[in-house]
């Protein structure tokens, strides 16, 4: 009976792995060769924690109402919360494969905490608090997967603040990183019974934050560093190489899927949405700060005239806009229907028309809510979202620059933007697909294993199996 094993690589960008480190990187490219290969088209935004729930679903976020790593709390304007695994109502691919009697094994995938009960095994990703944590289903497992890198003191959950760390030291820890987590994997794929494997691997997501400058020549930042232009190709060798070891262990009728959940792309600066929303009477201050403020800091000093705005951005790769609607906002103003598609309109076309620091044209693209999203929890999503310069500028909500342009968030600085494509690859046993494949869709993921594995496919699904295209 044929398993199926997905490697997730957050962040990678296919033109890099399919193209410029093609010859690099023979474990992915001899996969590629031998199945089917595309660029697969990800959420709007193009972030993490939409993105994967999506493919582990079938189904757009607007479905289950996620558009970032954090959330606005319905009934305020600037209080957040985190995402978590309960946020979804949706059933995903373990809730699938549990019901079909199958043992699937989830681990370090984003938007697992806590981790759900399963007919297998679940490890957390990321957004995991700490090692003191329920991180494992069942809950026996979490002394295996310290044990297994020598106790709780040295397992690593991320690398944080992996934008203020120094660029040397940041490399060293996402190699170690990567070593530990690849060590886990074979672990469970080498002690444990299953049928379908899933992981994600999150270090090239951060090193592209802040080495991307080092290797672009083409980067308005491009730092030239003999020890370091070779840093982000070398984290992929690496993983190509655990990769390699890690094949070794799966059965040769073991269907092998690649995926990323997003790519990434140079950036050049970023909009503060804010202030061009605030010059143009769209946010209403109080008082113009003289520093950079986030909007949250902003909001709590009574900043912010709530009675008098219409809209408000969010985000930091994109920007996220709300508009300030009457009867679902706590100060709403702006009138549902017709009121809101006008204001909606404006904004749309203000943002739509930034240009660069020098006055160069950008290549803007503004997706309305409805375009974005389908599903039941479209309240809960941003009314329209900019891609500034089709992503090559980021966003920033802080407000004070005394100027349109920043380079860094309250976080720290970026390199690169996340991309509007991902990598797909998938080498079928039964070698029913082979070949550059054209529209895929990071929803394709969940019935494609399902499929795979002979499972039914529910009715329903925005995603469709790639043997049936």
């Amino acid at each position: 009976m044929t398993k199926a094993l997905v490697i997730g690589i957050d962040s990678v960008e296919p033109s890099l792995v399919f193209e410029k480190w093609a010859d690099e990187l023979p474990t992915i490219s001899g996969l590629a060769r031998e199945g089917l290969w595309g660029y697969v088209k990800t959420t709007v935004p193009p972030i993490t924690c939409p993105a994967w729930p999506s493919s582990l679903t079938g189904l757009n976020p607007g479905h289950f109402g996620l558009y970032d790593l954090k959330y606005r709390t319905p009934g305020t304007y600037t209080k957040f919360g985190i995402v978590n695994s309960r946020m979804i109502s949706k059933p995903r691919l373990w809730d699938y494969l549990t019901h079909a009697g199958k043992r699937p094994i989830f681990l370090f995938v984003p938007v697992t905490y806590p981790p759900l009960p399963l007919n297998g095994i679940m490890v957390s990703g990321f957004l995991t608090p700490n090692t003191r944590s329920e991180f494992t289903y069942p809950s026996e497992v979490k002394e295996r997967v310290l044990g297994a890198v020598g106790g709780p003191d040295r397992y690593v959950i991320d690398v944080y603040n992996y934008r203020r760390i120094p660029p040397r030291q940041l490399y060293e820890q996402l190699k170690a990183k990567t070593e530990q987590d690849f060590k886990i994997i074979r672990h469970f794929l080498a002690e444990e019974k299953w049928d379908f494997f899933m992981t994600v691997i999150m270090s090239i997501d951060r090193a592209q934050h802040t080495l991307w400058k080092f290797f672009d020549e083409e980067h308005p930042r491009y730092v030239e560093d003999p020890e370091l232009e070779g840093g982000l190709l070398e984290l992929h060798r690496q993983i190509d190489a655990e990769l390699a070891k890690t094949l070794a262990l799966v059965p040769p009728d073991t269907a092998v899927i690649l995926i990323s959940d997003h790519g990434a792309k140079r950036m050049y600066y970023r909009v503060n949405a804010n202030e061009i929303l605030a010059e143009e009477g769209f946010l209403k201050l109080r008082e113009k700060p003289e520093k950079p403020i986030g909007l949250t800091e902003l909001d709590q000093k009574g900043l912010i005239d709530w009675e008098h705005t219409v809209a408000y951005a969010l985000g930091a790769y994109v920007a996220q806009v709300f508009i300030n609607v009457r009867g679902r906002d706590p100060k709403g103003i702006v009138r549902p229907g017709e009121e809101y598609l006008s204001v909606r309109e404006q904004v749309a076309e203000l943002l739509a028309s930034v240009r660069g620091p020098n006055g160069e044209k950008l290549d803007n693209r503004v997706f309305m809510c409805e375009e974005a999203y389908r599903g039941e929890k479209l309240d809960l999503m941003p009314d329209l979202t900019v891609y500034f310069d089709n992503l090559h500028y980021g966003s920033n909500e802080a407000i004070g620059f005394g100027s349109s342009y920043s380079l860094e968030t309250a976080k720290g600085p970026d390199d690169s933007n996340h991309g509007e494509f991902g990598m797909f690859v998938l080498r079928d046993p039964e070698e029913r697909v082979k070949g550059r494949a054209s529209e895929l869709a990071i929803e394709d993921l969940c019935p494609t294993v399902l499929d795979l594995l002979g499972v039914s496919i529910p009715s329903g699904l925005d995603g469709v199996s790639v043997l049936r295209r």
